[in-house]
C-alpha cells in the first residue's frame, strides 16, 4: 500500500462533485420545498427589502434552487419587468419551472446557468439574488466578479449565506454525532473547500464585495428556526437534507444506525419549540444577509 496520500480535489472535482450531488437532491428539495421555506422565509424576505426591486427592473437570481427567493421578486418588479431564475442542476432547473408555474407567475424566465460564469451580457440585470450560493462554489471571487461585470451601473446584489456552525444547531448537532463517531468530519473554518459555512463571518464576506467591485456593503444577521413535530422528525429531515450525513450513514449496520438515530434524536430534543406542542423541535439557524451596490 502507498503512503501518498489522495491528491486534493481540484476545483474542477469540485463543482463535478456538487453538480452530482445536486442533481440527486433536486426531487428532495422540491418533495421538501415547504418544510425549508417555512424556515427560511426571513432571509428570502430580507434580501429582497435589502435588494430593493422596483417595477420594470430585471433581476436575476442565481444558484436559485426552487426559485423562491426570486419569486418573490417578481411581484415586484410588475409590470414591465422580469425575473430570471438560474441554477446549475437541471433536476433544480425543472423543479422551478413547475413552481413557477404552479404559483402562476408570468413574468418569471427560469434557465440552466453556473454561478461561477453567468451567461448574460455586461451591465444586463438592475440585481441579483443569490441565496445559499456564493458559500458553495470553489471560487466565490469569480463569481462576485461576473455578478458585477452584469449588473448595470446602479445595480444591487443582496446574498445569503449561513452564520457559523455553532449558530446553526439545525445543520450543526448531528453532524456533531456523526463526527463523534468517526463517520464524517465536522464543519470546520480551517476546511478550505466549499462548504455551508466556508463565509461564515461578516467580516470576509465585506472583504469579498469589496474586493469583487461592490461599494457600500452591509450585512445583517438574521435568525431563523427549523420546526419538526418531533424529535424523530426533526432526525428524517436533518438526514433527507443533509448529503453528508445521509453518505456517512450509507454503510453502517443496522444496529448501529439506530443507536446513532437515537444519539441525534437526544441532541435535538434539547431544543422544544416554545410555539408548539408537547414534543414539538425547532432547532435554531443564523444567517448573514449581506447587499451591497455596484
Amino acid at each position: 500500500m502507498s503512503d501518498v496520500p489522495d491528491p486534493a480535489p481540484t476545483p474542477d472535482d469540485l463543482r463535478a462533485r456538487s453538480r452530482e450531488r445536486w442533481e440527486r437532491q433536486a426531487e428532495i428539495w422540491e418533495r421538501r420545498r415547504d418544510w425549508f421555506q417555512a424556515a427560511v422565509a426571513p432571509v428570502s424576505h430580507a434580501m429582497i427589502e435589502a435588494l430593493n426591486p422596483q417595477p420594470g427592473h430585471v433581476v436575476l437570481e442565481a444558484a436559485a434552487g426552487l426559485g423562491d427567493t426570486g419569486l418573490l421578486a417578481a411581484e415586484l418588479v410588475h409590470p414591465g419587468g422580469k425575473v430570471i431564475i438560474s441554477d446549475g442542476a437541471e433536476g433544480m432547473v425543472e423543479a422551478a419551472k413547475r413552481h413557477a408555474a404552479e404559483r402562476g407567475i408570468v413574468n418569471v424566465e427560469v434557465t440552466p446557468m453556473e454561478l461561477e460564469w453567468l451567461d448574460m451580457s455586461a451591465a444586463s440585470v438592475d440585481g441579483i439574488l443569490v441565496r445559499f450560493g456564493y458559500m458553495l462554489v470553489p471560487d466565490p471571487e469569480t463569481a462576485l466578479r461576473d455578478a458585477r461585470r452584469v449588473l448595470r451601473p446602479g445595480g444591487r446584489i443582496a446574498l445569503a449565506v449561513w452564520d457559523r456552525v455553532e449558530d446553526n444547531p439545525w445543520l450543526g448537532l448531528g453532524t456533531g454525532v456523526l463526527a463523534d463517531r468517526g463517520l464524517t468530519e465536522r464543519f470546520s473554518p480551517e476546511n478550505v473547500e466549499p462548504g455551508p459555512f466556508s463565509l461564515a463571518s461578516a467580516d470576509q464576506v465585506v472583504e469579498l464585495l469589496g474586493s469583487t467591485g461592490f461599494v457600500l456593503p452591509e450585512v445583517a444577521r438574521v435568525d431563523v428556526a427549523f420546526r419538526s413535530p418531533s424529535a424523530q422528525d426533526a432526525r428524517r429531515n436533518f438526514l433527507e437534507f443533509s448529503d453528508r450525513a445521509t453518505t456517512a450513514l450509507k454503510d453502517v449496520e443496522p444496529e448501529l444506525r439506530d443507536e446513532i438515530h437515537a444519539e441525534i434524536e437526544s441532541a435535538f430534543a434539547a431544543h422544544p419549540d416554545p410555539e408548539g406542542p408537547e414534543g414539538a423541535i425547532a432547532l435554531p439557524g443564523a444567517v448573514l444577509v449581506a447587499a451591497a451596490d455596484a
